[in-house]
């Protein structure tokens, strides 16, 4: 697979690329911007929470960096300007959404359909299947996988594990 992937949005072109180093920061305010807003209830000074956010951040990037050695980590672009972040892992059985998120004034757009549905163009060619886990208490993203096809495999605490397949064709017409 190239480096860069290019996604059709309407009229404009997205761009997926690999993460680099320069990236940590945008990386830090999505991740921010991507935690469910109860953690701001939380009563600590804004250094601590600063602080707190921090911790958990590069404790999500070592996590991911360990469980999926051989995803692609790439930052979503529109026009030039960071937008988002995919981490995708791809083996021979399925290909695994291990994350996602785009800075909320692109939310709501169709840009997460527009990526998806080229991830799941992707894997229906390879006859896999597409996997993802969200929390039960996100909304957005429950429409958008329910809209997309995507079917409940399995349930945790909180969380949900998604599964998309290719519509079965039958080359006889029977």
């Amino acid at each position: 697979m190239d480096d860069i992937m290019h996604i059709p949005w309407g009229d404009a072109l997205l761009r997926l690329r690999p993460e680099r180093e320069d990236d940590q920061e945008f990386r830090f305010r999505l991740f921010c911007d991507s935690r469910p807003p109860e953690l701001a209830l939380l009563p600590l000074d804004r250094a601590a929470f600063e602080q707190l956010m921090r911790f958990q951040f590069r404790a999500q990037t070592v996590s991911y960096r360990g469980q999926f050695p051989g995803a692609r980590f790439d930052i979503v672009e529109l026009a030039g300007t960071p937008i988002g972040r995919i981490v995708v892992d791809r083996s021979a059985d399925r290909l695994l959404i291990v994350d996602q998120a785009l800075v909320p004034p692109m939310r709501n757009r169709g840009i997460g359909a527009a990526i998806m549905r080229a991830l799941m163009d992707e894997a229906g060619t390879a006859g896999r299947p597409v996997r993802l886990t969200v929390a039960s208490t996100n909304d957005p993203s429950m429409r958008l996988y329910r809209r997309l096809g995507f079917a409940p495999i399995a349930t945790a605490p909180l969380y949900l594990e998604l599964e998309w397949r290719a519509p079965e064709t039958n080359p006889t017409g029977c």
